[in-house]
């Protein structure tokens, strides 16, 4: 009898050390871009200066609030970083500590048929280039991609910033969706 409640205990604290643990918050707000103007149909156009997307600044040129047109890497809504048509940006500053490490993820994909689109992620003074390809894309399926930077903050407050750093077409942009910032 004695063995079994050890062999049980045992298990058990197995069971509860390999049990996973709640992921980091996220630091940003509205990061899949789910909160924002009620109604967009296919898409909306917002231009530098708008603040419509929740927690969110369009910072350069032009952007597409993605809505039905094709579908989001999380939720139900997207961006597309060239508008229609115009290069665009976006950021949303956060709180975070002084030396301290974080780690930016977000899906990236290109338009259908764009080719390769890249992008800028850029915070506390530093930043990466990251780049997709849409290869065989559809509207119903996008090649979403995860990507991953790290950055160590310089104050109290840093802001992320994501743009386009495209000169080609226009109107067939990189895309971004589920943006997250945690502290490492």
């Amino acid at each position: 009898m004695r063995l079994f409640a050890c062999t049980a205990a045992v298990a058990f604290a197995l069971v509860a050390v390999a049990a996973p643990g709640r992921p980091p918050a996220n630091l940003l707000v509205n990061g899949s871009f789910e909160e924002g103007p009620e109604e967009i149909g296919e898409y909306r156009s917002l231009d530098k200066g708008s603040d419509e997307i929740k927690g969110w600044k369009v910072t350069r040129g032009q952007i597409d609030l993605i809505g039905t047109f094709w579908a989001a890497a999380d939720g139900k809504r997207s961006l597309d970083l060239h508008g229609s048509p115009g290069y665009g940006g976006v950021e949303q500053t956060f709180k975070t500590k002084t030396g301290a490490k974080y780690k930016v993820e977000l899906q990236l994909a290109a338009t259908p048929g764009a080719g390769e689109r890249s992008i800028w992620v850029e915070a506390a003074g530093d930043k990466k280039k990251f780049e997709a390809d849409a290869k065989d894309g559809t509207r119903e399926k996008l090649n979403w991609v995860k990507v991953e930077w790290e950055f160590t903050a310089t104050g109290t407050e840093t802001t992320l910033e994501i743009y386009t750093t495209e000169k080609g077409d226009n109107f067939q942009g990189p895309a971004i969706d589920d943006v997250r910032v945690t502290e490492k």
